[in-house]
């Protein structure tokens, strides 16, 4: 996994599943201990997974990553560029320049993890166009979709649904919402999934189809949901991955004391040296500020998709010591994790 512009070598879980007549004999519990110790055993500081139950798996030490955005909207509400490329269809042949666009997006991306040819799947199914933009011969941007009728809809009536989207330069994501506004002879909305919540910008209205009021005269905008789910195993091997990328030019010393119910473990005390050339342990310096917290929610605070002021202000964290807010300012600009390997 991309870990700010670091390859961190992570283990992921999926379809954990028990038996009816084996259920509440503790299996899950053992399955996921056992999970998470060979995760350690091969030397994989991070782990990750996607929650059927995210309240199950936050109790396992898994904490929450960053949340997806799903807009509806109609296609004139794009903007249209009128330098940008025109985007072109892609076919399986295209694969070897798909994977290769990915990777470059990947490898720039904080949270995105390498992904296997099966989840490039998407260039050979019957029900899913795929187009692309070629900016001086590399495919620089990808969008796939597939069209769908809406209950109630008249044949005529279509819904695009962008299933999957890269983009690696401001002219590739362009061209790809040009392709996008071009439809609005024929498609009456698109749904589109990004992990930005300032996409609401791009759109002249970017009020959501259905144009319902929340909390009496805030109009509703997208969708929103919880994904991808995070548990650092063993601390001092991630932040050693990270020992020159600087959370924030602040000198300063935080000791952390991490609690981890789930592996049965006592409180663990760590003391974490920031400055602006990096961060890294040290022993036998006088902590600045010190941090109580769940596993879990210093999964999520590493991981970029929560500040420690929030944390602080919702009770799931304590804090003490002279340089509370020096300790506040060294996460208070996050880089959010975007992770699209679930497509």
């Amino acid at each position: 996994m991309n870990v700010y512009g670091r390859t961190i070598p992570t283990l992921g879980i999926g379809t954990v599943a028990v038996d009816l007549p084996y259920k509440k004999q503790g299996l899950a519990k053992q399955l996921l201990q056992h999970f998470l110790k060979e995760a350690v055993d091969k030397n994989c500081p991070l782990t990750h997974l996607y929650p059927f139950k995210p309240d199950f798996y936050r109790r396992m030490g898994f904490g929450f990553g960053p949340q997806l955005n799903v807009f509806h909207f109609a296609p004139a509400q794009l903007p249209f560029f009128k330098d940008a490329e025109r985007a072109a269809a892609l076919s399986d042949k295209d694969l070897p320049r798909v994977k290769d666009c990915y990777k470059r997006w990947a490898e720039s991306t904080h949270g995105a993890c390498h992904k296997q040819d099966y989840e490039f799947r998407f260039l050979k199914m019957e029900d899913t166009e795929t187009i692309g933009v070629y900016l001086a011969g590399e495919l620089e941007g990808y969008m796939s979709f597939q069209m769908k009728q809406a209950h109630g809809d008249s044949f005529l009536q279509h819904n695009l649904h962008v299933t999957n989207w890269c983009a690696n330069s401001t002219e590739a994501f362009q061209a790809l919402i040009n392709f996008l506004h071009n439809q609005k002879d024929q498609v009456k909305n698109i749904v589109f999934p990004t992990f930005h919540d300032t996409f609401a910008f791009l759109l002249d209205d970017p009020r959501r189809t259905n144009h319902d009021l929340i909390f009496n005269i805030y109009h509703e905008t997208h969708r929103r949901g919880t994904g991808v789910m995070y548990r650092i195993v063993d601390f001092p091997l991630f932040l050693n991955y990270l020992k020159d990328y600087s959370f924030s030019t602040d000198d300063l010393t935080i000791a952390f004391e991490v609690s981890d119910s789930f592996m049965d473990e006592k409180p663990s005390d760590y003391a974490v040296h920031f400055s602006g050339s990096g961060t890294q342990f040290v022993e036998g310096y006088e902590a600045d500020a010190s941090i109580k917290l769940d596993v879990a929610e210093l999964s999520s605070l590493f991981m970029g998709c929560v500040t420690l002021e929030e944390l602080l202000f919702l009770g799931k964290a304590e804090a003490s010591g002279e340089r509370v807010e020096a300790a506040k300012r060294v996460f208070s600009n996050p880089v959010k994790p975007e992770n699209w390997s679930f497509i």
